[in-house]
């Protein structure tokens, strides 16, 4: 299979979005920035693989995922879910982008490992919102992990997958105000 099949997922999801909480509220406009991300980073991999770059249209798809779930995570958006297990799809690309595809998942990897090591919590211990972090921390190590297992069982396309959707958790998590970042700014989505 190739990626398209998170690039369908994706679609479903945001074909069938909706916003729990109410237009105008602050929560709102983090729903909607989630959204907006999300559908950004579709409309890059579709454009990424119009020009034949497969590696980088399932880096943005799996990008993008990882918004869409950190929002429905948090209650701020409701995207069905079509295929729960959408980053276990067997992903092959073109053996032509091999060098590239190796580059950028370890690359990936490297980034979603500083990026674990550079947030901490925003919010006062023991609240809502620091507990909500530290789950978006653990989506992220989690997906570290599924990565490093998928690169070492030579399927390095889910590897990328795995490493991106860890990293959207963790802007994700930013953007809604959940992290504050201490170093390495220029790694994040602000």
């Amino acid at each position: 299979m190739t990626g398209r099949g998170w690039r369908d997922e994706l679609s479903s999801r945001l074909g069938h979005l909706r916003f729990p909480v109410p237009p105008g509220t602050l929560l709102f406009s983090v729903a909607i920035e989630l959204e907006r991300m999300a559908g950004s980073y579709l409309r890059d991999g579709d454009h990424f693989e119009s020009e034949g770059d497969p590696v980088n249209a399932i880096a943005s798809w799996s990008y993008a995922l990882g918004w869409l779930d950190a929002g429905h995570s948090l209650g701020l958006i409701m995207a069905p879910c079509h295929d729960p297990r959408w980053i276990y799809q067997d992903i092959r690309i073109a053996s032509t982008s091999g060098p590239k595809l190796i580059e950028k998942v370890h690359r990936y990897h490297a980034l979603l490992s500083t990026a674990l090591g550079a947030v901490c919590p925003a919010a006062e211990p023991d609240t809502a919102m620091s507990r909500a972090a530290d789950r978006f921390t653990l989506v992220a190590w989690v997906n570290r992990e599924y990565g490093r297992s998928f690169l070492s069982s030579m399927r390095t396309p889910n590897a990328l997958g795995a490493f991106s959707y860890g990293h959207a958790w963790l802007d994700a998590g930013v953007r809604a105000g959940l992290f504050r970042i201490e170093r390495s700014r220029e790694i994040f989505t602000i």
